[in-house]
């Protein structure tokens, strides 16, 4: 599928607040503005039939559980139909079978490549206005997040955001003290040399990161693709800085190179949670849920922060929900969006250990605490830092990422340079870039 240049986003949630003021109306939104003082009028007793679309993948069972058994029982009166997404049901085969979609649950990488690109985005700035959406209780770098060009698109559901998961049992081994919340690169990568050593036939790793979801998710913005060119946008000294600090300085510590080299890959989730070696991992929040946690002594701090950006953590990265420009019950569907927002819903996702989209200081207190890890200082890790700034995401990202991955992990190991691998990495991506354009 061909790409198209597209403005760079300027402004987020902030030229939605504006056009919460102005005076406008939308040509497919059928209810007026309210009266200065009047309370919006609620769809919530007018019947609809709403198709949800679950990109994400998510069974039925899964979505209800999370979802959909509270959005039946706040609308009786509205008839749900869940659609599960899979690599055989796309959103593609939706559309050539003529289904209607009402309602896309996707998260914020398929936002470009499911809703904008298959024409289902729908501006919700009208409807924002005429139902009276309160934007100041939402986390506005999560809601920026489902913006392009100034037009939202879709409320987030939950958030993800890098976390510094570490091992409990390696640290009281070797007799050093925890990580704590709030630490820059610098001071984790000197924790992370002081626990990298063999020991009894094992080597330990001290300081891992999930190189993909670092880059994807890094706190300095920096988009892989330019958004006016169309380029790569990574052979620069900015990229150069990201790279070095947080994928390649760890690699210092001694035996660090030879174990990367040994294992033949970057590190992921089981190099944690399965062998057990590794001190200290950078990965998204709600690894945690896995049952390889329950294996071992975890802990949980904020992700480490750059000098030049105190208290900046990870980009936002939700889930989203969609209103879909076909839908006909438009209406019906910002009730749904503004409920699934709302304190009341977002303090039951909160309270199962999904990290809200609002700044309610309750809702946010209320963290995790009907799961099994109540007791890790969860909301200290989360909310220390604050949201990095959201990139334009390209549907196009992950052919300057692949090259970009594969190329670092030579670099850690001794096979490559990091200004070769940029330079490489660009190259490789570019071509690969202008293929895709020609589609």
């Amino acid at each position: 599928m061909g790409t198209t240049k597209r403005i760079p986003l300027v402004t987020g949630l902030s030229l939605v607040i504006a056009l919460l003021t102005a005076a406008c109306t939308a040509t497919n939104n059928k209810a007026d503005a309210p009266a200065p003082g009047a309370a919006p009028k609620s769809y919530a007793d007018e019947p609809a039939e709403l198709v949800i679309f679950g990109a994400v993948g998510n069974t039925e069972e899964v979505w209800n559980e999370r979802f959909g058994t509270a959005l039946k029982q706040k609308f009786p009166k509205y008839k749900f139909t869940y659609i599960q997404g899979s690599a055989k049901n796309t959103l593609q085969s939706m559309i050539a079978a003529g289904q209607t979609i009402d309602l896309i649950h996707d998260s914020l990488g398929g936002m470009r490549a499911n809703i904008i690109d298959n024409g289902y985005n729908y501006d919700l700035s009208p409807l924002m206005k005429t139902h009276q959406i309160d934007t100041s209780r939402f986390e506005t770098a999560v809601f920026d997040s489902l913006s392009d060009k100034g037009k939202l698109y879709g409320f987030p559901l939950h958030d993800g955001g890098l976390v510094l998961y570490y091992n409990k049992d390696i640290f009281d081994k070797f007799g050093v003290a925890y990580p704590k919340n709030g630490m820059t690169w610098d001071q984790t990568i000197e924790l992370g040399k002081r626990l990298t050593r063999f020991d009894n036939g094992v080597q330990y790793i001290g300081l891992g990161v999930s190189v993909n979801h670092m880059l994807t998710m890094n706190p300095y913005s920096l988009p892989f693709v330019n958004e006016a060119t169309g380029k790569a946008a990574i052979n620069t000294d900015a990229y150069r800085k990201l790279v070095s600090k947080t994928i390649l300085e760890p690699t210092d510590a001694n035996g660090y190179r030879q174990y990367v080299t040994s294992i033949k890959k970057t590190f992921n989730n089981d190099n944690f949670m399965k062998d057990k070696n590794m001190a200290m991992f950078v990965m998204n929040f709600y690894l945690q849920l896995q049952p390889d946690f329950n294996t071992f002594n975890w802990g949980i701090v904020s992700l480490p922060v750059f000098g030049d950006l105190p208290g900046v953590g990870s980009q936002p990265y939700p889930n989203g929900l969609f209103l879909t420009s076909t839908s006909k019950y438009k209406d019906q569907g910002m009730e749904v969006l503004n409920f699934m927002v709302s304190d009341e819903f977002q303090m039951q996702l909160s309270r199962k250990g999904f990290i809200p989209v609002v700044k309610t200081k309750a809702v946010r207190d209320a963290f995790a605490q009907d799961t099994a890890f109540k007791d890790k200082q969860i909301v200290e890790a989360l909310f220390t830092n604050k949201p990095a700034s959201p990139i334009v995401r390209s549907a196009n990202e992950g052919l300057v990422l692949s090259p970009l991955s594969a190329n670092l992990a030579k670099v850690m190991i001794g096979e490559m340079d990091v200004n070769t691998a940029l330079r490489l990495t660009e190259e490789q991506a570019n071509k690969a870039l202008e293929e895709a354009v020609r589609k």
